[in-house]
């Protein structure tokens, strides 16, 4: 039994991208680092406490499949309402932690 609501995540969701909102509007790179690890503390912690589970095939080892019922904490969906994209930096970044996909900025040869 998770210890958080649907109505937890979404009002911790509404708090954090408040505040990334105004991260971005300072400009500031380390205050947007901080929200965005912010944010993924939040996320590990919603995971751990309520981790995605397939209730129709029950607990297995490979990967996910069309039939499977999944439930649990949705990370991509949380990440979106705090105003942060899913997808991962590309690893050849050289900026480092940021809030978004890597872009030529980070990584030079990369074409876009």
């Amino acid at each position: 039994m998770s210890r958080y609501t649907k109505q937890h995540y979404e009002d911790v969701a509404k708090a954090l991208k408040e505040n990334r909102d105004w991260a971005l509007r300072l400009d500031n790179v380390h205050a947007r680092g901080v929200m965005a690890s912010t944010i993924g503390t939040f996320a590990d912690l919603f995971a751990a406490d309520n981790p995605k589970r397939c209730t129709f095939h029950g607990e297995h080892d490979t990967g996910y499949s069309e039939d499977c019922k999944i439930t649990g904490f949705n990370r991509e969906q949380f990440l979106a309402a705090c105003g942060l994209e899913s997808t991962q930096p590309d690893p050849r970044c050289e900026v480092g932690s940021h809030d978004g996909p890597c872009t030529s900025a980070c990584v030079p040869e990369r074409r876009d």
